[in-house]
């Protein structure tokens, strides 16, 4: 369905510009149930559990400020490629962006199977210094810009149309819809973290989930030292 929907997209913004808005929200939304939404599951758990949230308001607002940092990296780009009619392909499709997130999805999936520490990663601990709201917005912005190389595939394609359109506000709009559609799934796991928060640090739910993110973030990891090696004509 996805692919399906990047192939006539450009039909789509050029025959209805709304449209084409309401698909940049749909593929976002899309996206977000592919692989490349896990790496940002436990930094978002982190976040709202290290704010210690208390309230499903307060985790709907923290994880908000989050994915707002992630569309603001995005409507960047939306802008850069409409005003310069910019293609990020050679950018962000090198090998040293996938040796740095392959090393950085690693380093989590350790510190969340407790071999490393890492207490940003973990969401049941009482930190000291919380994290304040811009830091958050900013820790977002971080985010977005390191699983842009596993999202481009659709990313790029949206980019591409909007280079050639050449509406800057446009562009703008399309990417902030996109990466509100695919934050969606953040906010949502956002929002019910104080019911994760409030459990026992040792209770089986919290261990079964650390482990298990934890074992992803490390898939994720060696799937990038793939790309990696693929580039460099290793394999």
């Amino acid at each position: 369905m996805l692919y399906h929907l990047l192939n006539n997209l450009e039909k789509i913004f050029n025959s209805s510009p709304a449209l084409g808005l309401g698909v940049s929200f749909l593929a976002g939304i899309l996206v977000s149930f592919s692989p490349c939404i896990f790496p940002l599951i436990p930094i978002t758990l982190g976040v709202v559990g290290a704010s210690s949230v208390t309230s499903r308001t307060k985790g709907f607002l923290t994880s908000t400020i989050f994915v707002l940092g992630i569309a603001t990296i995005y409507t960047i780009l939306g802008v850069a490629a409409a005003l310069f009619n910019v293609i990020f392909d050679k950018f962000f499709i090198n090998p040293v962006t996938y040796i740095f997130l392959g090393m950085f999805f690693v380093a989590m999936g350790l510190s969340l199977l407790g071999f490393i520490k890492i207490n940003f990663f973990s969401f049941t601990h009482n930190y000291t210094h919380k994290p304040t709201y811009p830091s958050i917005f900013i820790l977002g912005l971080i985010s977005g810009l390191s699983i842009i190389p596993c999202n481009f595939p659709v990313l790029g394609s949206i980019l591409t149309l909007i280079s050639l359109k050449k509406d800057v506000a446009y562009g703008a709009i399309a990417l902030l819809i996109f990466s509100l559609g695919y934050g969606l799934v953040l906010i949502i796991l956002g929002t019910f973290t104080s019911l994760i928060a409030k459990l026992p640090k040792q209770s089986k739910v919290v261990i079964i989930i650390h482990k298990a993110l934890g074992v992803v973030m490390i898939f994720m990891g060696f799937y990038f030292f793939l790309k990696f090696s693929s580039i460099v004509g290793w394999i």
